[in-house]
């Protein structure tokens, strides 16, 4: 049958949006979204609701019906085909329906999958139409596929500052600097995260509790609360260390006070020992693969300047959530990536696919760094 890209787009589009519904759910499966056509009218929608749910493909092909024959199906990644998991290959799915024409798009990074999917509803004589709409779908499940290449987690660099770009006063304040708007978001992007990672000046400055409060979590998920700090220097009556509401791994190195690793041992606080870098800190390469290892997807960093400058430095991070509130803190202030060392333009790490958003009364500039 003859192709028609606006119409394939369009489609495409729909299967995206049923495919965003699934959000941190799915983990560790990615979202995906497919919509069956016949005659031009959508017949069918699916997506993944939650690993161990029904995939995409098998939900709008259940809802088309004998529809699916002779139909096309639009689904935002590459049917899976191996019996490693909880539900069935979707592509036996696919050819079983009758379905005529597959259309989708991106290819899963999968080593399981990758190309096999598409080879095979070919050679079961299926029209298949890929990468449509490439740069959408690869986005939607960046998370997933850098887990699935790098075996590590996908991490978020989110600071919050002055327009000066100072993250806290002289003094160390930098409590009421977001708006209220801009403090539910970042709860919300604790809830999307599995892992949160903080170092030493901010537990130290801030006590913070790194829970998500704000947002509605009907499923009480919480992240992991990774505490960086090379020597244990963090004061034991921090909020950090209760673990009521969510657990707290300390990252620490061979240098780490005996005594309170003695008294986190007690209160059964993990410890994950990582070896020091060359100026005796944590190696946080190491300490990122690790987590990868732990099947820790995603990582968001909230702080501090220090921790935010090595990860920068290390090439760690893959997207930065600056906040900026309407103020100015001066030259005083506690700099946002304090010790980056970048002593010409040229060694400036660049960004990319920045986009600019009114959060409340504070301007949030995200992008992703140019690798």
């Amino acid at each position: 049958m003859p192709a028609d890209r606006n119409a394939d787009e369009r489609f495409m589009r729909l299967a995206l949006e049923l495919a965003a519904k699934g959000g941190a759910c799915t983990r560790p499966n990615p979202m995906v979204g497919a919509v069956v056509v016949s005659g031009g009218e959508v017949v069918g929608r699916g997506y993944h609701q939650r690993a161990g749910a029904p995939h995409a493909e098998a939900e709008a092909i259940r809802e088309a019906g004998e529809r699916s024959r002779g139909g096309t199906i639009y689904v935002t990644l590459e049917p899976c085909c191996h019996t490693d998991k909880r539900t069935p290959p979707c592509v036996e799915t696919i050819i079983k329906s009758g379905i005529a024409r597959v259309v989708y798009g991106a290819d899963d990074p999968n080593p399981k999958v990758c190309g096999r999917g598409c080879r095979m509803l070919r050679q079961a004589g299926i029209e298949v139409e890929s990468r449509v709409l490439l740069k959408e779908t690869e986005t939607l499940n960046e998370v997933y596929r850098k887990y699935m290449t790098t075996g590590r987690p996908f991490v978020t660099l989110k600071l919050a500052m002055s327009l000066d770009g100072r993250i806290a006063t002289k003094s160390g304040e930098s409590r009421g600097l977001s708006c209220p708007e801009s403090l539910e978001r970042v709860h919300r992007m604790r809830l999307e995260s599995e892992a949160v990672l903080v170092g030493a000046d901010t537990v130290a400055a801030d006590d913070p509790e790194l829970t998500v409060r704000l947002v509605e979590n009907p499923e009480k998920r919480q992240p992991t609360r990774f505490v960086v700090d090379s020597t244990l220097r963090t004061a034991l009556d921090r909020k950090i260390w209760d673990q009521s509401a969510a657990k707290t791994v300390l990252v620490t190195t061979s240098r780490a006070d005996e005594g309170k690793l003695k008294e986190l041992d007690k209160r059964e606080i993990e410890v994950w020992t990582i070896d020091a870098d060359t100026e005796g800190r944590v190696d946080l390469e190491k300490l990122v693969r690790k987590m990868g290892l732990h099947e820790y997807y995603t990582l968001l960093v909230e702080g501090g300047g220090r921790v935010a400058a090595s990860m920068l430095g290390a090439g760690l991070v893959d997207k930065i959530s600056f906040f900026y509130a309407p103020r100015l803190i001066g030259g005083d202030g506690v700099p946002s990536c304090a010790g980056m060392k970048t002593d010409t333009l040229g060694k400036a790490l660049s960004v990319k696919e920045i986009t600019y958003n009114n959060i409340g009364a504070d301007l949030l500039v995200e992008a992703r760094i140019g690798h």
